[in-house]
């Protein structure tokens, strides 16, 4: 009877720790924060134009600018331009083609 004690004694030891383990570890979770970056914009972004048919990037690089001219279809096609200086990528809105989002990521 004494070990049966004991084991109960045990059991509900074990839980109770467990119990107030767990609450401790979810009251301890951080509802918000500041988070800081630091660094600075190194170089002036690329302007872009557009005309019907061609997406136009002219890039200050290296003293001076650079012009590269792509067709629409190859912005679909997500292809490099300026030197690898950027990536150009386009999606189209609705099936007419006549809406699209032009996307710039620069490296």
């Amino acid at each position: 009877m004494k070990t049966l004690t004991q084991q109960l004694f045990f059991v509900v030891c074990l839980s109770s720790a467990l119990f107030v383990g767990a609450a401790m570890a979810s009251s301890s979770q951080t509802q918000g924060g500041v988070i800081h970056f630091v660094g600075a914009i190194v170089e002036d972004p690329c302007n872009i134009g557009t005309t019907s048919q061609h997406i136009s990037m002219s890039c200050y690089r290296d003293g001076q600018v650079r012009t590269s001219t792509i067709s629409y279809q190859q912005a679909v096609s997500g292809k490099p331009v300026n030197n690898e200086a950027a990536t150009v990528s386009m999606r189209y809105l609705n099936s007419q083609k006549t809406l699209g989002i032009v996307t710039v990521d620069y490296r």
